[in-house]
């Protein structure tokens, strides 16, 4: 972690209180670099059809250029890409892929966001978690059940969770940490985007497409 995302855990430890004003500068061209190296590069691509191979070929003047429309304002986040993937039950998941721009801010805004949000998490909590993983929920789980005498689990899930989260609530918890206008417009831009099905620009009114890279962070928000 960089000396400047340091310093932004050590304040949000501080104070559970503190809102950030200033964070959009650190969205510097080497943190999208390190972004767009994090990226899976076997991913399906979104509507821009750009795959990771592709970009990398002129990766320095692309990351240079997406820098340039992030700082200019000129930066415009593009539909996702709707599909369908089967789940266990004989039922199918909506996954929403952005396009590849997109998936490289997304994941270098994670970055500095988790650096705040990592503070306030609860230890018990497992998912979508910075070097967290299912095999530590189930270390946690042994170790509980180890400890004295269990009389019952208890296993809920929120259907469609990612779908129905309720924007304007979201933001208001967003907004409780996080003050800086370009940050929030970014965010902002991520949730509202349509979806691309059948050749056709959905609108949703609810959610945080699941399958874009921000939306597991926002999901624990």
């Amino acid at each position: 972690m960089s000396t400047e995302l340091s310093r932004l855990s050590e304040l949000a430890k501080a104070d559970t209180t503190t809102r950030f004003l200033s964070l959009a500068h650190l969205l510097t061209p080497a943190a999208l670099m390190a972004a767009f190296e994090g990226l899976r590069k076997d991913a399906s691509a979104g509507v821009d059809e750009v795959t990771y191979r592709e970009y990398e070929q002129n990766v320095w003047g692309n990351i240079a250029t997406l820098h340039h429309r992030l700082v200019s304002h000129q930066y415009r986040a593009q539909p996702l890409r709707r599909v369908y993937i089967p789940k266990e039950d004989g039922k199918e998941r909506p996954i929403s892929v952005p396009a590849l721009e997109d998936k490289i801010v997304q994941k270098a805004t994670v970055t500095v966001l988790n650096a705040i949000y990592e503070q306030d998490f609860l230890p018990c909590s497992y998912g979508f978690r910075p070097r967290l993983s299912p095999h530590d929920a189930l270390g946690a789980i042994d170790r509980v059940i180890c400890r004295g005498p269990i009389a019952y689990v208890l296993e809920a899930d929120i259907q469609g969770y990612f779908d129905a989260i309720v924007r304007d609530q979201l933001m208001a918890f967003v907004e409780r940490r996080i003050g800086d206008s370009s940050v929030l417009r970014l965010i902002q831009k991520w949730i509202h985007i349509g979806v691309i099905e059948d050749g056709r620009l959905l609108a949703t009114e609810t959610g945080t497409g699941q399958g874009q890279v921000i939306s597991p962070l926002l999901a624990n928000i």
